[in-house]
C-alpha cells in the first residue's frame, strides 16, 4: 500500500496505551492484514495477541517505558532464512502503518518484554525477533523514569541527505537526484523510519549499474529488522520493489 511522506511522518513510537478493547471491525482488519503477510512471506510468522497484558506487566525492563499494553503483534522468524529478519521488519512496518490508518499507535520492541509469559511453541529453527505493542494512545512520557530515559538518550533526528552514502556511490547525491528526482521522496521516507535504539543505520546509493542499493552504516542485533523497515518506507512512497539483503537493488516501476 502506498503512503505519503506526511503519513509516514505521523507515525511515532507510542508507549502508553489507553485501557480499551479493540472494536470488532478493527480487530478483523488487523487479522486480515496479518493473514495477508503470513501468506506472502512463508519464513516469517506473525501472530496477533489481543488482551494479553501480562507480557508487559511486572517486568523490570519495561518500568517507565510502557504502560497500558493489552495487545501486541508477535513476530517469529525462520532462522534458516538469512533474510527472514529483514522481511519481518518490512512486514512489521506494513502492520504498523495499517494500524495507524485504523487510529492505533504502536512501537517496535526488541527486548523489553517478559518472554517467559508468552504462550508460544517454537520450532527448533524459529525465534522471536520482535513484538509490536499497539492500541489507542493514552499519552507518552508520563512517568519520572521514562522522562529520565529520554533525557539520558535524546532522540537524534537525521536530515534526509544523511541517508545517501556518498562513499559507496558511483554518482554523488546531486548527480543521482538529477537522474532520479524521485530519490528525494525515498530519502525523506528513510528519515521517517523507526529503528532499534533510534540508530537509523540504513543508507542508500546509486551504483555504477544505475540502480539504487541499500546497505548499513553499522550493525547491531536489530539492523536486519531496521533494513526491512527502511525498505518498506522507501517503497511506500516510490513505486517499485526491493531485493532482500544488504546491497539489494531497488527496481522502480
Amino acid at each position: 500500500m502506498a503512503y505519503t511522506i506526511e503519513e509516514l511522518r505521523k507515525r511515532h513510537s507510542v508507549r502508553s496505551f489507553a485501557d480499551r478493547q479493540l472494536p470488532d471491525e478493527v480487530a478483523v482488519a488487523l487479522q486480515a492484514e496479518v493473514k495477508e503477510i503470513n501468506d506472502k512471506y512463508p519464513t516469517i510468522r506473525f501472530e496477533l495477541r489481543l488482551d494479553e497484558p501480562q507480557v508487559f506487566t511486572d517486568f523490570k525492563k519495561t518500568y517507565g517505558m510502557f504502560s497500558g499494553v493489552r495487545h501486541y503483534l508477535l513476530a517469529v522468524v525462520d532462522t534458516t532464512d538469512t533474510n527472514a529478519e529483514e522481511i519481518a521488519g518490512f512486514a512489521g512496518e506494513q502492520f504498523v502503518m495499517k494500524a495507524q490508518t485504523l487510529g492505533l499507535g504502536s512501537c517496535f520492541v526488541g527486548a523489553t518484554y517478559d518472554a517467559e509469559k508468552i504462550n508460544l511453541n517454537l520450532a527448533p529453527n524459529e525465534k522471536i525477533t520482535f513484538l509490536i505493542p499497539f492500541g489507542y494512545k493514552q499519552g507518552e512520557g508520563n512517568t519520572e523514569e521514562y522522562l529520565k530515559r529520554l533525557k539520558d538518550s535524546p532522540r537524534v533526528t537525521k536530515t534526509p541527505d544523511t541517508f545517501y552514502a556518498d562513499e559507496m556511490a558511483f554518482f554523488n547525491l546531486s548527480e543521482a537526484l538529477t537522474q532520479m528526482p524521485w530519490l528525494q521522496q525515498g530519502l525523506d521516507a528513510l528519515a521517517c523510519a523507526p529503528s532499534g535504539m533510534n540508530k537509523q543505520p540504513v543508507r542508500v546509493w546509486e551504483g555504477e549499474d544505475t540502480y539504487i542499493h541499500a546497505g548499513l552504516a553499522e550493525t547491531n542485533p536489530y539492523t536486519s529488522n531496521d533494513l526491512g523497515i527502511a525498505k518498506y518506507n522507501f517503497q511506500a512512497v516510490v513505486p517499485g520493489r526491493w531485493e532482500w539483503g544488504v546491497y539489494g537493488r531497488f527496481f522502480k516501476e
